[in-house]
């Protein structure tokens, strides 16, 4: 059964899009549920982050895979299609180690997307969406990160969306941000790494507001800043010169209504998907707003010099998948082999059991039956490898003598006459 991987991405779909399309952490597990009940989609894992929306499976139907991912959002079928992408087998497989490896991402080398796919992956095995063939797969995908990681330049120097967002702030800001008060929203991991990147800066106060006052607090204690409820969000809003949000939240957080007091410029840069900020706050004049997006041109400048990394690491990645389809193929003519040799057996043993039953109709001894019975079939199972194994000593194929008995479990020979 072949595997599929179906999604969109940022180098495919705008933000605008992507924020439509994404698949709520809060119900992965329905829809992983749901995948379990559609007849040509076996095991399932859906990777979900603010660049890209991607479901990885085992399915006979590309169409009801593709057909499967558009009905979970509240777009047509051709809103999405134009920026769907489908793999399939070891293309599949590539793509899945050049995500966790970082090489799919926004920021090339970036690490925070094999621990966002670890979480995708432990999620379906906790809904029994994996199976053998994925926890193969995933295992092998985690296995080639690390090596990538320890045996090339690609994760040197890393650079992420947060520390982007930070450089594009201190390229754009009219002024120093040694006199800017900072709004971080969000305490995740892309909110802690913004607070770290802005430390060098020194801004003059950084305020971090959270849905959990508890996470802000804890954030906030650790960077010597001021924690907020998100109760008081507008009061922050008029102190802040520039926000960095990077929130959760499925809908906007700030919109049109906290800012109508506001007159003094704010600089907002929204690296969350869905975006946390409405669009329509750019009708404010003193209002410049900037999305994830945005960020593309000045972390393009932060990867120079490392394509012969991620060059080398693709070469890693290519050998490594098509390994893997090599083993899934050879698993394949194995089982079809194991389906025909039974097959074969079970005729051979339906014949000789209707020879028996026929014996037992007329009258015959029925010890004598089981005698026959159980000679005859010996002699036709054991026919063709016989005639096989004999022609294979004439010819001098001694290595197939050794597989025979390898096969056969055959542990002591006969010893020669001599």
């Amino acid at each position: 059964m072949p595997i599929i991987v179906c999604g969109i991405n940022h180098k495919t779909a705008p933000v605008a899009l992507r924020e439509q399309v994404t698949f709520s952490s809060e119900k992965i597990a329905l829809y992983l549920n749901d995948l379990q009940t559609q007849e040509n989609i076996n095991e399932a894992v859906l990777l979900s982050t603010c660049n890209r929306s991607e479901l990885y499976c085992v399915a006979d139907d590309v169409e009801e895979v593709v057909d499967w991912f558009c009905r979970q959002h509240r777009l047509s079928h051709t809103d999405i299609l134009p920026f769907l992408y489908c793999y399939r087998d070891q293309a599949a497989i590539e793509h899945i180690m050049n995500v966790a490896c970082g090489l799919d991402s926004m920021v090339l080398g970036e690490s925070e997307i094999l621990r966002q796919m670890k979480d995708a992956f432990a999620e379906s095995c906790a809904a029994s969406a994996v199976g053998t063939l994925f926890n193969r797969l995933f295992q092998e995908v985690f296995s080639v990160s690390k090596q990538v990681r320890t045996t090339t330049a690609i994760g040197a120097c890393p650079v992420s969306v947060s520390s982007a967002a930070v450089s594009f702030i201190k390229e754009r800001y009219p002024a120093e941000l040694n006199q800017a008060t900072i709004l971080l929203m969000g305490a995740g991991v892309a909110a802690e790494l913004a607070m770290r990147y802005l430390q060098p800066h020194s801004p003059k106060r950084v305020l971090v507001a959270n849905r959990s006052m508890e996470k802000a607090t804890e954030l906030a204690d650790r960077y010597q800043s001021d924690a907020i409820c998100m109760t008081n969000l507008t009061d922050a809003l008029a102190d802040a010169d520039i926000v960095i949000s990077a929130t959760g939240s499925p809908t906007p957080i700030i919109t049109q209504s906290v800012l109508t007091t506001r007159h003094k410029p704010l600089f907002i840069v929204d690296i969350a998907v869905p975006r946390d900020v409405e669009p329509s706050v750019t009708e404010f004049d003193s209002v410049h707003l900037y999305c994830i997006d945005d960020l593309k041109a000045i972390i393009h400048q932060n990867l120079q010099g490392r394509e012969h990394a991620a060059d080398k690491a693709r070469e890693m990645i290519a050998k490594k998948s098509h390994d893997f389809m090599m083993w899934l193929n050879s698993l394949e003519k194995v089982a079809v082999t194991i389906r025909a040799y039974r097959r074969q057996v079970e005729e051979l043993c339906c014949i000789e059991l209707d020879k028996a039953k026929k014996q037992l109709h007329r009258g015959d001894d029925p010890a004598a039956v089981l005698a026959s019975f159980s000679h005859a079939l010996s002699n036709k199972l054991l026919h063709t490898p016989t005639v096989q194994l004999r022609q294979a000593g004439h010819e001098g194929r001694f290595e197939l003598l050794q597989l025979a008995q390898e096969l056969f479990a055959i542990s002591e020979l006969e010893p020669e006459l001599t």
